[in-house]
């Protein structure tokens, strides 16, 4: 089988690879250079450990190769993770296989619209649009050309379409002009990026992990340069416990735990200022700062009021890019933008750990029984269903961090299981498991994991 694998990070080169030792035809292209997303944050210190970002057939041929791994203990900075997918794209299975600076520009099938082969009942595909090629337009350095494949799989992730500032998700005023100098990826303030925030006044947006690191990184500054200063403003209201963080009871990862206290403790620092139920209204740049209007929603009108700073930290998630599907018959999640099947699934899991699908912990409500405190983390979300990974169009797949559109739960061992299941169906075998039944779990049951 011919296999296209769009996205050089690291669930497209595991995808590749696992697909090229099974025996497969596959070609990975990615628009810049392999795992060049990850180096753009790659001083962050990644949340889990090395063990479970990686595979064990991507491990046993990386020494067989001789390439000297970390402990499974040890955790990893992006800059590393990108070394090591580097490594994982330079092994012999993947040789001659990996097309890099080559953008895909639409997928299709081959003289056949999106329209066709629909069934009757208008919601599911006839098995003859499974026996028509796919087409792939691509364009490299030489120029636009055609290739046609029996499969493909989008791993092309979320880092480069970041959600808007602006009320209910569209670009507020003047953000689309002002686009290239919000930081929507996280900035590397203690290092390449530590003149811009030492002694500034920063805005960030968020309520996330990412908005936690930056607060935190730009709050260090602040012993050494006492005029920085944080504006933080979360489009929700805090908890009951009045913390912007619900911390959560035995949480699995220290790492996670020790970030939400001390974000938490910035609300009360007196260089910040924490602004809840808050959202952005309008954003302008002078050429020096930025100026921008915030509202906190009340009755008859919301009161506007004005912020200057000299940067803006838009930690506000990410999202699914589909324009490579326009014209593939996928069905999506109405909220999150996943594949519909595996949405679905997600959005009750998350239902069930109480947390919100963009944020998490912060937005985690109390559970009514004290039993679920234990029994379901939002962070161990299992997929051991092949079934929840079909899209609608046969043979086309979303996996890794792109598959759970705005979901923020995605860790890289389920990347790793939708790598498994994805050739179990294209295979027709559903025996075929390279990794040895090492990631073998019960069927979504949650079980609990030391992790990061």
């Amino acid at each position: 089988m011919k296999i296209a694998v769009i996205g050089g990070g690291p669930i497209g080169v595991e995808a590749a690879l696992y697909g090229a030792v099974a025996g497969h035809e596959v070609l990975l292209f990615e628009r810049g250079a392999v795992a060049c997303n990850i180096r753009q944050w790659g001083h962050v210190r990644v949340f889990t450990e090395w063990g479970r970002n990686r595979s064990p057939l991507a491990v046993k041929l990386l020494r067989d190769s001789g390439v000297l791994l970390p402990p499974d203990d040890e955790y990893s900075t992006g800059d590393e993770l990108a070394r090591y997918v580097e490594n994982l794209a330079a092994l012999p299975p993947l040789r001659g296989r990996i097309f890099s600076h080559t953008e895909i520009l639409a997928i299709t099938r081959e003289r056949c619209l999106k329209s066709d082969f629909l069934a009757p009942d208008g919601l599911n595909t006839l098995p003859q649009r499974a026996a028509i090629p796919f087409r792939v337009l691509l364009r490299d350095r030489i120029g636009e050309r055609v290739e046609h494949f029996d499969a493909v799989l989008d791993a092309t992730g979320v880092y480069s379409s970041p959600n808007y500032l602006g009320s209910g998700g569209a670009p507020c005023p003047g953000e689309l002009v002002c686009k290239n100098r919000i930081d929507y990826a996280l900035p590397d303030v203690a290092g390449k990026d530590r003149s811009r925030f030492a002694g500034r006044s920063t805005l960030v947006v968020g309520s996330g992990h990412s908005a936690a690191s930056t607060l935190l990184t730009c709050a260090e500054l602040m012993q050494e340069f006492p005029a920085t200063k944080l504006t933080w403003i979360v489009r929700r209201d805090v908890p009951p416990h009045g913390a912007p963080y619900t911390l959560v009871e035995n949480e699995t990862s220290t790492t996670r735990a020790r970030l939400h206290t001390l974000a938490n403790a910035l609300v009360h620092h007196p260089n910040v200022t924490f602004l809840p139920r808050t959202v952005v209204e309008k954003v302008e740049h002078d050429g020096g700062r930025f100026r921008v209007e915030v509202s906190t929603p009340s009755r008859p009108q919301p009161p506007v009021s004005s912020l200057h700073v000299d940067n803006i930290a838009a930690h506000t998630g990410f999202r699914a890019d589909a324009a490579l599907w326009q014209e593939l018959q996928v069905s999506t999640h109405p909220a999150t933008g996943a594949p519909l099947k595996l949405g679905i699934e997600l959005n009750a899991h998350n239902a069930r750990a109480g947390v919100g699908l963009s944020t998490g912990y912060a937005e985690k409500q109390p559970d009514e029984e004290a039993a679920e405190k234990h029994a379901h983390d939002r962070w161990n979300f299992l997929i051991n269903d092949p079934e929840l990974l079909q899209t609608g169009e046969p043979n086309f797949f979303v996996l890794g961090i792109k598959s759970y559109g705005r979901d923020a739960g995605f860790l890289m061992h389920n990347g790793f299981r939708q790598v498994r299941d994805i050739y179990k169906l294209l295979s027709g075998n559903a025996a075929l498991d390279l990794y040895g039944g090492a990631l073998d779990e019960p069927k979504n049951e949650p079980k609990n994991e030391s992790k990061n």
